[in-house]
């Protein structure tokens, strides 16, 4: 007697272990597909602003054809934004995804080309409407190849806050040139071999740079009186 409900009870033992492994398995992946559909939707997201900034570039190009500067710089100051925008949610998708890495390397793409897009628009859109304004493009590695990477983000950081719309920055992932042609044509052009480099126009800073050596350069595209400019001219 004791001998069956003892073996009653290991059977009800196992019918409970498999029951509750079932429910974990089932509820995995009911977890798991909400995560795919959830990374679907922000890729598809991602896509369309994408598509929408390249839809703007084309309009940019439009209206400098036809010479509009007014409409031109207020359009390419909205752009901008919108890039900026771009910007942090690829930044939050690469965050919080663990499926599907290569269409997240696709949208990188797509963003890198856009960002080289409007480098070149802007130097256009000053040399045809006068518009006062400084490009910087910068190149960062790994933590391992750039130590002064985080640093030098910080200080780039710090006078876009002060320049606002008149100072533009466009970062690029140094070791995207395997999988970005046109990283590694810039890094032949411009000599790039090591992180943190900018390209602060068409001058060439390799390594970390400064606040003041990047003010020297950025203050000459201004004639207006800026803050942080007078103070570097004081010195």
């Amino acid at each position: 007697m004791v001998r069956s409900m003892n073996g009653k009870r290991y059977v009800l033992a196992a019918f409970i272990t498999a029951m509750i492994f079932i429910l974990g398995l089932l509820l995995g992946l009911v977890i798991e597909g909400k995560r795919v559909q959830f990374v679907g939707q922000q890729s598809q997201t991602q896509k369309l602003d994408l598509s929408s900034l390249q839809l703007q570039y084309a309009y940019l190009i439009q209206l400098g054809e036809e010479k509009n500067c007014n409409a031109l710089t207020q359009a390419f100051d909205a752009s901008v934004e919108n890039l900026e925008t771009t910007r942090i949610r690829l930044e939050n998708y690469d965050q919080g995804s663990t499926l599907n890495k290569e269409e997240f390397q696709n949208l990188k793409r797509e963003y890198t080309q856009a960002q080289l897009q409007y480098w070149l628009f802007a130097k256009r859109i000053r040399g045809m409407c006068g518009v006062e304004l400084s490009t910087i493009v910068y190149f960062f590695g790994t933590e391992e190849q750039c130590p002064n990477c985080e640093q030098q983000a910080f200080v780039l950081t710090y006078l876009k806050k002060r320049f606002g719309r008149s100072l533009l920055n466009f970062a690029l992932d140094g070791n995207y040139d395997n999988v970005e042609p046109v990283i590694a044509t810039l890094k032949s052009i411009y000599g790039i071999e090591k992180y943190p480099a900018l390209i602060i126009e068409n001058k060439t800073f390799y390594e970390f740079t400064s606040m003041d050596e990047i003010l020297n350069e950025i203050c000459k595209y201004y004639s207006e009186p800026i803050a942080d400019c007078l103070k570097t001219n004081q010195t």
